[in-house]
C-alpha cells in the first residue's frame, strides 16, 4: 500500500534526488557517432557475437534487450566476461531473475539483473586504457569502478581497447562484482528488509524533459524522446541524506528486523494523532518508523579526517546527518547543550557503532545492529524549550485584562546576565487592578508520554537595577489539549491532583524573586494526542497572575509576570 508523503507530504518535505544513469548529456558524444579511425566495420554487438568465447554474455544481453542498444549509434564501452568463468548456469540465473522481476512489474532500471549485471558491465562513451595509470569510470548503473591497464574493479582485463563502430570492447576473466550502495543494501539484505521496505515505499520516479533527448514532434504536437531520463525521488532522503549517492561515503546503523519490530511497537503509542489531523492514519504509521531510523546515518565528511592518506573516524563523538553543529543548536533546539542526533564515544562499549556487523557498500557501510544503542532521548524523545519572547509561540493575552507584552534584554551589567535564556524575556503586566493572562503554545509534544512542565521566571532587577517591584510573583497555570475526537479540552489547572494545599492556594504558584526561578507547574502529565511535526501546536499553556486585593494592596506579591521561557521535558523517575 502506498503511503502518503510525510507531514504535509506527510509534512511539507521538498526533496531533490539522484538521477539514474541511462542517457547522454550531449547529442554528439552519445548519438550518431561517426566511425572512429581504425575502428572495425561492425558494431559492438556484432563484434561481441563474433567472439566465440562470449556466448553466455550474449545470451544475457539478448534476453534483456541490450543487443539492440549495443547495435545502435550510441557510444558505449563494454566489459564482457568470457565463458571460461561466466558459465551457462550463471547466465541462466541472470535471465531467470530478469524475467521474474519483469513479471512482478518492476521498472527496467530497478530490475536487479539489469542493475547488478548488465549495466554493471557497460559504461557510456569510450574509455580507453594506456600502459600505465588508472581512472575511475561510471558504469551505466551509476557505480564508480577503477579501470587500470590490467583490471576493472576486481576483474582482470584479458583484451583491451578493441575499437568498434560505436565504442570499445574489453574482455574479462570473470564478471565484475556488484556492490550495493547503502540505500540498495536495505532491501538486498534479508535481515534488514523491514527497514528497506519502509524506505523504498517512498520511491518515485519523475520524468525530466531537460535531461532527456528529444526525437521529434508527433502528429498530435507532442514531443517524443529517443532517450528518456527519470529521476529517483524519495521523501526519506530528507532524513537519511542521499544514501544512494555513489560519490559520497556514509555509515548507516540499521536495526535488524527483530529490533525494528521492537522499536516500532515501543514508539507507536507516542504518535497517536487526533482523528481530525490530515492523513492521520499515514502519520500514525510513518512517524514511529521514522523515529526508529532518524539519526542513524553518518557522513564521512562530518565525522572523519585524513590521516596518513586514510580517513580516520572521530572516536569522541559521532554526528548523524540530522545533527546541528554547536553554534547552531541554540537556534534549532533552544540551547547549545542540546546535542540531539549526536552520540558520545561511538566505538566504546554501548556506543552507537558497538556490537554491529559491518556490511561493505559501494558508498560506505551498513552497520547491522541486533543490540540497539541509539537512545530515543537523543533523537525525537526530547525536551522542548519555548522562549517567552518568541512571537512564534506566544498564543496571545487576555486583552481586556492585560497590556501588550513587553520584551526586555538582560544587560551585561546585570548579575543575571547569561543566566536568562538568550538574555531576553517577556513582561506580561495587568491592566489596572486586574489579573493578567498570557498563553503559550507548547509545540511538538508526543502522546502517552509523561512530561514535566516548568515556567522560568526572571527577577525584576534582571533588566532594571533600580526596580522596586522586587517581590515574588503569584500566578496560576492551566493547560488545554486535543482529545482523540479533536475537541479541545477545557483548561485544567496545574497541578491537577495536588490535594495537599488549601482550596484557596491549591493552584497558586509563588516564585523566588531572588533568582532566575524554574517553577515546576506539572510533573508527569500525559497528553492523549500527538502534535509532533504539526504546524498546529494543539497544547496551550495559560498563565494568570493571581493576587487577592489585600496581597496587591500590601505589595506582598507582584502581578507582573517576567517570563524567560517554558520548558517541557520527558519525566524521569
Amino acid at each position: 500500500m502506498k503511503r502518503s508523503k510525510i507531514y504535509t507530504k506527510v509534512a511539507g518535505l521538498a526533496l531533490a534526488a539522484l538521477a539514474i544513469v541511462g542517457c547522454t548529456d550531449t547529442w554528439n558524444d552519445h548519438y550518431d557517432a561517426s566511425m572512429p579511425e581504425g575502428a572495425a566495420s561492425g558494431t559492438l554487438w556484432s563484434t561481441i557475437k563474433d567472439n566465440g568465447n562470449l556466448n553466455n554474455f550474449v545470451r544475457v544481453m539478448e534476453a534483456t534487450g541490450y543487443d539492440a542498444s549495443l547495435s545502435s549509434s550510441q557510444v558505449f564501452t563494454v566489459f564482457a566476461p568470457t565463458d571460461d568463468q561466466f558459465t551457462s548456469e550463471q547466465a541462466d540465473q541472470w535471465i531467470a531473475l530478469y524475467n521474474k522481476e519483469k513479471q512482478l512489474g518492476k521498472k527496467e532500471k530497478d530490475n536487479r539483473a539489469i542493475k547488478e549485471f548488465v549495466q554493471n558491465h557497460i559504461a557510456l562513451y569510450n574509455h580507453s586504457v594506456a600502459k600505465t595509470g588508472a581512472d575511475s569510470i561510471i558504469m551505466m548503473n551509476g557505480k564508480y569502478l577503477v579501470l587500470t591497464p590490467q583490471t576493472l574493479g576486481n576483474s582482470q582485463l584479458l583484451t583491451t581497447n578493441q575499437l568498434t563502430a560505436n565504442g570499445l570492447l574489453y574482455t574479462l576473466n570473470k564478471k565484475v562484482d556488484y556492490l550495493a550502495n547503502v540505500f540498495e543494501a536495505l532491501t538486498s539484505d534479508a535481515d534488514l528488509d523491514s527497514v528497506g521496505n519502509f524506505v523504498s515505499s517512498f520511491n518515485e520516479y519523475e520524468f525530466v524533459p531537460s535531461k532527456s533527448v528529444a526525437g521529434g514532434i508527433d502528429e498530435d504536437g507532442k514531443t517524443w524522446y529517443l532517450d528518456s531520463v527519470e529521476v529517483l525521488t524519495n521523501d526519506m532522503f530528507q532524513y537519511l541524506d542521499y544514501v544512494n549517492s555513489e560519490d559520497s561515503v556514509f555509515w548507516m546503523v540499521v536495526p535488524t528486523n527483530d529490533v525494528w519490530n521492537q522499536l516500532v511497537a515501543e514508539y507507536s503509542p507516542y504518535f497517536n494523532y487526533d482523528n481530525e489531523v490530515l492523513k492521520r492514519d499515514s502519520l500514525c504509521w510513518v512517524m514511529p518508523r521514522l523515529g526508529a531510523i532518524n539519526g542513524t546515518v553518518f557522513s564521512q565528511t562530518r565525522n572523519a579526517k585524513m590521516v596518513g592518506g586514510e580517513y580516520v573516524w572521530n572516536t569522541d563523538s559521532a554526528m548523524s546527518v540530522n545533527a546541528y553543529d554547536y553554534n547552531m543548536r541554540r537556534y534549532a533546539w533552544g540551547r547549545s547543550d542540546m546535542a540531539y542526533y549526536q552520540y558520545p564515544k561511538p566505538f566504546a562499549e554501548g556506543g552507537v557503532f558497538a556490537g554491529v556487523d559491518e556490511v561493505a557498500c559501494s558508498n560506505g557501510k551498513v552497520l547491522k545492529s541486533n543490540d540497539w544503542h541509539i537512545d530515543k532521548k537523543r533523537t525525537f524523545f526530547r525536551e522542548r524549550l519555548v522562549e517567552g519572547e518568541s512571537r512564534n509561540y506566544l498564543d496571545g493575552v487576555d486583552e481586556d485584562k492585560t497590556n501588550d507584552p513587553q520584551y526586555l534584554n538582560v544587560g551585561t551589567w546585570s548579575p543575571y546576565y547569561n543566566k536568562v535564556s538568550d538574555n531576553r524575556f517577556v513582561i506580561v503586566a495587568p491592566k489596572g487592578q486586574s489579573n493578567g493572562e498570557v498563553r503559550f503554545k507548547l509545540p511538538g509534544l508526543l502522546s502517552n508520554v509523561g512530561y514535566d512542565i516548568y515556567a522560568v521566571f526572571v527577577p525584576a532587577e534582571a533588566s532594571d537595577s533600580l526596580a522596586t517591584d522586587t517581590v515574588p510573583c503569584k500566578f496560576t497555570a492551566s493547560i488545554s489539549y486535543h482529545h482523540q475526537d479533536a475537541k479541545e479540552s477545557a483548561y485544567c489547572y496545574l497541578p491537577e491532583n495536588d490535594s495537599t494545599l488549601s482550596a484557596r492556594n491549591r493552584y497558586s504558584f509563588i516564585t523566588d524573586h531572588h533568582k532566575v526561578d524554574s517553577v515546576l507547574l506539572a510533573s508527569n502529565i500525559t497528553i492523549p494526542t500527538c502534535s509532533f511535526g504539526l504546524s498546529d501546536s494543539q497544547v496551550i499553556l495559560r498563565l494568570n497572575s493571581n493576587l487577592l486585593s489585600a496581597e496587591r494592596r500590601n505589595h506582598t506579591y507582584t502581578a507582573y509576570m517576567r517570563i524567560d521561557c517554558i520548558i517541557v521535558k520527558p519525566h524521569e523517575e
